[in-house]
């Protein structure tokens, strides 16, 4: 199974990919095909999955970069399309969001040439329809994703627009589906993706049922239907027997080229992880251009693992430095980064207790569930009268210890910007609002060379536009 991502020459000899290099397009993404009818066997169509796979974006240290996990060095000042990053400025959102729209827009039109041509391949019936629901979550995924990012929050207006929902391979001028419309199309898709899937096989390389029950709880989540998402949570603990996963080892092997079982959603791609949070690193010996935020770093507890992992402390030319860990860390010691982690069992935990403070009826169970979470990464227990707001708050910044530098703050951030976390952004030095246009990032202006349709997000000029 390492090795399906490797495996891309079929693919190209069959469909003779365009390769996008910028926002402005020459060619839509829907003539990427030339001959698509080519797939006609399980192992064409799974070759042609593997690719969806392998082209899936990796926005994680960008969007910590915009989040509060760290902090600028001195040596920022010699980067200063990472500094402006930092600073929430335009034009390094327009051109982040421009790349990501792009790719996660190329792996929805793989996965739409996939499914349409699924119904003529002949093969293992089982098989077939295994690829087909993997099809479908990871096209959800990449829906989600691209919904939390260009689009307002669900709380911010169910009814605001969303994104662009491409169903079909061939160019079509359509507008932006609302924010319900979106969320109904990937609950959809997830729904049937699970459908079809049996119990998990126990590898991480492919969308399982326990993945694809992960996304669908924070979906729920997201959409404010808190009763359905501890549901979907409730199943993954199960399934998964999450609890189990959440040992020491596990752990630390989740920053290691070993395998781990808190490991739901992984990427083994030694060549694409070698290059995994590189643009961190001014120099190997002088340091980073990014610390880790002080407030974070120094709330880990002695004996905490996720503080072992997470706070690398680092010499440089002036002091000792709490740099940030995993990925960054193995590359200092010159270990081999082989895996990208996307969805692990903590999150499972600490979203199923998120549910249950919302839900307002089970707070007595998400301060239990937290518990047992916190006493497996060695951290003091929560107080067991703890409710409200102020559990609310505690669950939140628990995961933000265990995913710092992961990307998931952000979209926190965006979710409680009004209420919970509406202070963030004066803590980490930052001036950006919570009515902030940024909030959600610009279209990008190849949508608007072939479909006059499409409306752009407020606040963006759309002549900045690339």
């Amino acid at each position: 199974m390492k090795t399906a991502f490797t495996h891309y020459n079929l693919f190209y000899m069959l469909v003779g990919v365009v390769m996008l290099q910028a926002c402005s397009l020459d060619v839509p993404y829907e003539n990427q095909f030339s001959d698509p009818d080519a797939i006609t066997t399980p192992q064409m169509a799974r070759e042609l999955l593997a690719t969806a796979y392998s082209d899936l974006p990796h926005p994680e240290f960008q969007l910590s970069v915009l989040a509060d996990d760290y902090t600028p060095t001195s040596w920022i000042k010699r980067n200063t399309d990472l500094e402006n990053l930092y600073k929430w400025e335009p034009q390094p959102i327009i051109d982040f969001s421009c790349t990501l729209w792009q790719d996660y827009y190329s792996v929805v039109v793989t996965l739409n040439t996939l499914l349409e041509r699924l119904p003529a391949v002949q093969g293992d019936a089982k098989v077939v329809s295994r690829i087909e629901a993997e099809a479908k979550a990871l096209k959800a995924l990449c829906y989600f994703d691209l919904l939390r990012l260009f689009a307002p929050d669900y709380m911010d207006g169910k009814d605001k627009p969303g994104i662009v929902l491409k169903d079909k391979v061939e160019l079509g001028f359509l507008s932006r589906t609302n924010i319900e419309g979106c969320v109904t199309a990937i609950r959809s898709l997830l729904t049937e993706a699970v459908s079809a899937m049996s119990a998990d096989a126990g590898e991480c390389y492919w969308l399982s049922r326990s993945s694809s029950l992960y996304l669908l709880a924070q979906v729920e989540l997201y959409a404010g239907n808190y009763g359905d998402a501890a549901s979907y949570a409730g199943q993954v603990m199960a399934d998964a027997e999450v609890m189990e996963t959440l040992t020491p080892t596990a752990y630390a092997n989740l920053w290691s080229g070993n395998g781990s079982s808190e490991r739901l959603f992984a990427f083994y791609s030694p060549n694409l992880a070698s290059s995994f949070y590189q643009e961190i690193v001014y120099d190997a010996n002088s340091g980073d251009y990014l610390a880790m935020n002080n407030a974070l770093a120094s709330s880990y507890e002695d004996g905490d693992i996720r503080g072992d992992y997470t706070v690398y402390p680092f010499q440089t030319s002036l002091r000792v430095a709490d740099y940030f860990g995993k990925y960054n860390r193995m590359r200092k010691e010159k270990q081999e980064i082989a895996y990208i982690n996307k969805m692990r069992t903590a999150g499972v935990c600490l979203l199923l207790a998120e549910a249950y403070c919302l839900d307002g009826e089970h707070e007595e169970q998400a301060v239990a569930l937290m518990n047992e979470y916190l006493q497996k990464r060695g951290a003091s227990p929560l107080d067991e009268g703890l409710s409200g707001n102020a559990l609310l708050r505690r669950v939140l910044n628990e995961k933000w210890k265990e995913f710092a530098g992961e990307g998931q703050r952000f979209f926190d951030l965006k979710r409680y910007r009004h209420t919970l976390l509406s202070m963030w952004a004066t803590s980490a030095g930052k001036n950006v609002s919570a009515d902030d246009y940024r909030w959600n990032f610009p279209i990008p202006k190849e949508e608007y060379l072939y479909n006059d349709n499409i409306k752009q997000n407020e606040g963006w000029n759309q002549q900045q536009i690339q």
